[in-house]
């Protein structure tokens, strides 16, 4: 993988650092009434290539005159090339080391969702996951979604898992006994996309609250 890529452990790290300082503010009561279903949607920012990945499906990474990876598929044609490279600059033109990286119009990839509802019975259900664009193919992925309210927080891990050359995922859970009050669910920063031509993305975060009842 490439050097911008974040490590498993800084980004698991991370994850457990926002839902840390995260949840105190969260679950204070504002006095506000938090609406029972909410949808939210924001980037699938890109991180970098992983050239083995790439080379399982038919692509080679390489380095441009300017010093920028793309990737683009073996034996292409000049005009092929050229159009890799517009692609990538695109891509790369979005990646920022600052905080403002995860503005929500850091699409690059596509988009995520977050799709919440206080069902009653202290259950929410949720509907999460992502679409790429067009002329992208999702191979394989991992989603997690934290749970967190007055009892702690519970993860929901989807994958990881292969996907077959698809443009979209969707993943749909249910979750009871909770706290009733407030409560919010975030999608982690440890899930990711990995495309066919090598491209790694990653959802940016969001949170939908909810009042538990």
């Amino acid at each position: 993988m490439v050097s911008k890529f974040v490590t498993a452990a800084a980004v698991t790290a991370l994850a457990v650092a926002s839902l840390a300082t995260a949840a105190p503010s969260a679950l204070a009561d504002s006095g506000t009434p938090t609406p029972a279903h909410q949808v939210l949607e924001a980037g699938l920012s890109f991180s970098g290539y992983d050239a083995a990945v790439a080379e399982a499906n038919g692509y080679v990474i390489k380095t441009n005159t300017a010093g920028m990876q793309y990737s683009v598929k073996k034996d292409a044609s000049a005009q092929e090339d050229a159009a890799a490279q517009q692609k990538a600059a695109a891509k790369w033109s979005k990646v920022s080391t600052r905080p403002s990286a995860y503005a929500e119009h850091n699409d690059a990839c596509g988009k995520a969702y977050l799709d919440g509802n206080a069902i009653g019975n202290v259950s929410i259900n949720i509907r999460t996951g992502f679409k790429l664009l067009s002329g992208d193919h999702a191979v394989f992925y991992y989603w997690k979604v934290d749970a967190v309210d007055g009892g702690g927080v519970t993860p929901k891990p989807f994958g990881p898992s292969s996907l077959a050359f698809r443009i979209a995922w969707e993943g749909n859970w249910t979750h009871g006994g909770l706290t009733r009050g407030s409560a919010y669910t975030t999608i982690s920063p440890e899930s990711y996309v990995a495309l066919a031509d090598g491209s790694y993305c990653h959802p940016v975060p969001l949170t939908v609250y909810y009042d538990i009842y």
